[in-house]
């Protein structure tokens, strides 16, 4: 066991003598240390937190912020898909179900010829075929030498005359087991719901003409466009092409 006595600022020990201002220093020093190094400790891990914690706020802007513009891109994809979808399936009802479409128009057109007595007989169809009925006609928009092609879209042109109502003119063939026909139309769309047919003819090469509906004067296309000139329908000449 150590025994301590002060002596004239000295401190006396079994081991020695010490100074007694270096001792207290010692034990001082001894007792500061693991303080500031606690400080330091303490000081370092409230700089990491703090770190942490502004690194994580910033991720979790980060991530709004594209969770935001995902949202974004994602509701304009749907708003430009659901106005495609709209548009198209109203210009396919139109055409498929308007009186004015084309589509409506040309199986309109098609009805009327095959039951039309003149247009038959131009067509080459006898007495007593047509009082029998059930005749069906072929019809499509062009001739093409190639069999598998003949069936081509309607060619049709829509314009808005001097009337301010939209006028179609449309030209397109019709077939009977015997012979082929022409047939010119020209149509105004009085309304969404309402069509008025202006004229309606069928031309068979060498046979004549004959009108369902209207007659021999020119119509509004004609006269103002002439579309149905010499050189064929819009410039394009319809059939087959003469061979020398």
């Amino acid at each position: 066991m150590f025994r301590l006595i002060y002596k004239r600022n000295q401190l006396i020990s079994a081991n020695g003598v010490l100074p007694f201002s270096r001792a207290i220093s010692k034990r001082l020093l001894s007792s500061t240390v693991p303080l500031l190094q606690t400080s330091s400790t303490s000081s370092t891990e409230n700089k990491s937190t703090q770190k942490r914690t502004a690194q994580e706020k910033v991720n979790r802007f980060i991530y709004h912020v594209k969770a935001g513009t995902r949202l974004l891109l994602s509701s304009w994809l749907i708003i430009i898909a659901g106005g495609a979808t709209v548009v198209t399936t109203y210009l396919v009802a139109t055409e498929l179900f308007s009186p004015s479409g084309e589509t409506s128009t040309f199986n309109r057109v098609v009805n009327l010829i095959e039951k039309d007595e003149k247009a038959l007989k131009l067509l080459g169809y006898s007495d007593s075929e047509i009082q029998e009925g059930g005749i069906r006609l072929k019809a499509y928009g062009g001739i093409s030498p190639d069999e598998w092609t003949r069936n081509k879209s309607i060619q049709a042109t829509k314009f808005t005359g001097k009337d301010e109502k939209e006028h179609m003119i449309m030209r397109f063939f019709v077939e009977s087991s015997k012979t082929i026909g022409v047939v010119n139309l020209e149509a105004i769309e009085e309304n969404f719901m309402e069509q008025q047919l202006v004229y309606v003819s069928v031309e068979v090469k060498g046979k004549g003409k004959c009108y369902l509906i209207g007659g021999p004067q020119l119509s509004y296309a004609q006269r103002n466009l002439n579309v149905f000139s010499s050189n064929g329908f819009l410039g394009v000449k319809w059939g087959n092409s003469k061979k020398d």
